[in-house]
Formats: C-alpha cells, structure tokens, sequence
C-alpha cells in the first residue's frame, strides 16, 4: 500500500520511513478515508459524500499517512479533506485499474518500428495534406479534454498523421495482418477504459502510457504522435 503512494505522504509530502542508525523505519500509519467508527456528527458530515469500497475496512478506503497529517484529518474531520483524499485514493485506484488493463490488452510489438522511426524522421513532404480534414477531430472532443491537449493532438495530427499512416500500411504490407491487428487493439484499449468511465483526459494519457511501456521510446512526444494519429484515425474517441 505504501507503494501506490511512492513511499511518500500525500498530503504533505514527507517520507513514511525514517533512517536511524542504518536501519529503516516505519514513519506512517494507515488512515480509514471515510471513518471506521463514525461519530452521530461525522456521520452526518458525510452523508451525501460518495465512498471507496462497500466496507470501511476494504483497501480501496485505506491510505498511508505520516502520523501528524494522520491526527490532522482525523480530528476534526471535514468534508474539504475527506473529498481531497478521496480524490487522491481515487486516481491511485484508476492507476492500478490501468495497469491492470495494461496487462489484460497487449500491444503488438511492431508499433515500435513506427515510434522509432518517428524519433528520426523528415516531415517536409507530409505536413499538409490533412489542413482541410483536421477540423473534424473537435467533434470527437468533450469537455473532459483540456484545450491545451486538444491543441496538441491537433498540432501533432497535422504535422504527422499521414507519415504514422504510412508506416502503418508498410507493416502490413511486411507482416499481413499486423497493422489492422495493431488498430484492433488500440480500439478494444480505447473502449475498455470507456466502459470505466474515465474521461478523455485519462483515457489519452493512458493510450500514451500503454504505446510508452510496449516501445520505450527516446522520447514521450513520439507516443503521444502515435496516440493521436489514432484518435483522428478514429480507434479513439467517436
């Protein structure tokens, strides 16, 4: 449990250990987000709050804290720090259902060859073909997605889908049946967040995450270049 927080205390920052002559010691303790033992008045507090896990006890509702910040949100508790820990266990908790989908939908290994080449490539002959055709993206987009990532996919799609595409068609001209295969799983990716009910924000980040862990780029840009070739391709959003 400790891990899902990187050895550190959210809410303050501080490590939960501590060296002392060499050796390394516990410096938390585990937190009950909505409360173990409510009191009448905490009870009412949070009624109309939302909670993680069916029981006070499950893991979803437990959180490593440094002690001091530990007795600060227990006493008193308010309805401003419970719904910040529950945000931060929240994304904790849409991490681990990541990962978990990470390892449940592979991504065929020749995508690499696409990320690689991105890293390298002249884009002087493919950089305009797509103005009149961009524009379209905007209505896949909802109000999950910040401008600025809309920016980017749009910036990215121009400058690079038609090269992505390419590459692409070049896999399966190699390997028949790879680079349908490879859209395939993007699309299934895609929908088993969907189904999650993770916002396009996430969603995005995680495609870029999941192309990130299958090829190892030198650089994030180019799966991020990947990732939104296939949302104007339409494997991402509708």
């Amino acid at each position: 449990m400790v891990a899902q927080v990187d050895r550190f205390c959210p809410l303050c920052g501080q490590e939960l250990f501590r060296k002392k002559k060499g050796k390394s010691f516990k410096h938390y303790e585990i937190a009950h987000i909505y409360p173990l033992n409510p009191s009448d008045a905490e009870t009412l507090l949070l009624r109309d709050e939302p909670r993680l896990g069916a029981d006070v006890n499950d893991l979803e509702n437990l959180i490593p804290l440094c002690p001091g910040c530990h007795t600060n949100f227990d006493k008193p508790r308010t309805v401003e720090e419970y719904q910040q820990l529950y945000g931060i266990k929240n994304v904790i908790l849409d991490r681990a259902r990541h990962r978990i989908l990470q390892y449940q939908y592979k991504l065929e290994g020749d995508i690499a060859m696409v990320v690689e080449a991105l890293e390298s490539a002249d884009l002087s002959q493919f950089s305009s073909e797509l103005s009149f055709d961009v524009k379209r993206i905007d209505e896949k987009f909802n109000d999950t997605l910040p401008p600025l990532i809309r920016r980017s996919i749009h910036v990215k799609v121009a400058d690079y889908f038609v090269y992505v595409r390419q590459r692409l068609q070049g896999i399966e001209i190699a390997n028949p049946g790879a680079g349908n295969l490879i859209s395939s799983q993007v699309r299934a990716f895609y929908f088993a967040q969907k189904m999650q009910g993770w916002t396009q924000q996430q969603i995005f980040s995680n495609i870029v995450e999941w192309i990130v862990s299958t090829t190892k780029p030198q650089t994030r840009e180019a799966a991020e270049i990947v990732a939104s070739f296939f949302v104007q391709n339409c494997e991402v959003f509708e």
